[in-house]
């Protein structure tokens, strides 16, 4: 039986059922079972206090919830408050429509997959309509690695490159505190000259939450670490002091706004995002630091954590038949908020699926 939702005048959720003969049996039980709790007096409704009801919840899905919602208005205002109530407990918070409930929202950041729910850059895009999926080209189709190899080897200063940074973002899953690990699998061109002529390449990490208003510009590129240099030549304010003004996110004390792994030689990038070059530092080496070339094939599997209770950034060597590897602490003396982010870079023309990204949730090692 498929389930659609609607939500009515006075704010409270109510379903809309679609359903098959062979369902009426089903759909009648329901609704039996609704009645008799909604028959229930509002003195034993109170009796399902926060605590009561955060314990239940614990057993439960949200699509169960929802349906207990649908009882009566006091269910719905209990079952709000203590969507709420996990929402806080999960140490993040949701970036996208404010108009969504409680209950929906821990949806999407406890059970639904992250998704790169916005793309900056024209030469980005969603491999197959999967937003966990973010893919990037080079539209020129005689720009193949054989033949940039070749121009490259044969003409030193060659400057046909058509490749344009692109920037895909995890807006809607903003982390404020605690533990928080993603996996990303990185797919690329896999050629017999791919480890020294690599075209495809990705920064995987994490940057400060941005608000709708640079998210919904048409940006041609973008790139997370040297594009909000741009910002500051027309503007009397750094990129972070825009930001701040504005209240897009809460930072802390720290002032690392930024932070990559750069998928090519392992390297950590970093910018403080105050328009100026002397806020980036793209060299940093540390323990265990492992590059694409230490990595076998055209796919290759990274965990990171990001631990917000002791402000680091640590690399694991993602394994899909067992248990991730350990590589090191990339960043110290993090603090505030985060999103994840990855910013790609296709020089190559390949199809969407040798050149992309791939992220997904994963429990903290």
């Amino acid at each position: 039986m498929m389930r659609g939702q609607k939500r009515s005048k006075d704010g409270v959720a109510v379903a809309t059922m679609y359903k098959s003969e062979g369902d009426d049996a089903h759909a009648a039980a329901d609704k039996e079972e609704e009645g008799a709790l909604a028959s229930l007096p509002f003195e034993a409704i109170n009796l399902l206090n926060n605590d009561v009801l955060g314990g239940v919840s614990s057993f439960l899905e949200c699509k169960d919830m929802f349906h207990l919602s649908l009882t009566c208005k006091q269910m719905a205002a209990a079952i709000e408050a203590v969507a709420l109530e996990i929402i806080g407990a999960a140490k993040v918070r949701y970036g996208g429509d404010d108009t969504l409930s409680a209950l929906e929202k821990v949806k999407l950041l406890l059970e639904s997959p992250i998704e790169f729910t916005d793309l900056l850059g024209n030469n980005i895009g969603y491999l197959r309509g999967d937003k966990a999926c973010a893919y990037s080209y080079n539209p020129n189709s005689l720009h193949t690695p054989h033949y940039i190899m070749f121009k490259t080897m044969a003409d030193g200063d060659w400057d046909g490159w058509e490749g344009q940074n692109c920037t895909a973002l995890c807006t809607d899953y903003v982390m404020t505190s605690g533990r928080h690990y993603a996996k990303f699998t990185v797919s690329s061109l896999d050629d017999w000259c791919e480890e020294y002529w690599r075209y495809f390449y990705c920064r995987l990490g994490i940057m400060r939450p941005i608000g709708v208003d640079l998210r919904r510009v048409p940006w041609n590129s973008w790139d997370p670490m040297n594009d909000q240099l741009l910002f500051g030549l027309s503007r009397d304010e750094s990129f972070a002091d825009y930001l701040k003004r504005t209240g897009t996110c809460a930072w802390g004390e720290g002032d690392i706004h930024c932070c990559l792994y750069y998928d090519f030689d392992g390297r950590c990038e970093w910018s403080n995002w105050n328009s100026k070059l002397d806020g980036i530092t793209t060299d940093l080496s540390w323990d265990g630091m492992l590059g694409c070339t230490s990595l076998h094939g055209g796919t290759r599997e990274y965990g990171l954590l990001l631990d917000l209770d002791a402000g680091t950034l640590s690399m694991y060597e993602g394994n899909r038949y067992g248990e991730d590897k350990f590589l090191g602490v990339m960043m110290s003396g993090l603090t505030g908020e985060y999103c994840w982010v990855a910013s790609i870079l296709a020089q190559a023309h390949g199809t969407p699926h040798q050149q992309n990204v791939r992220i997904e949730r994963a429990p903290v090692p």
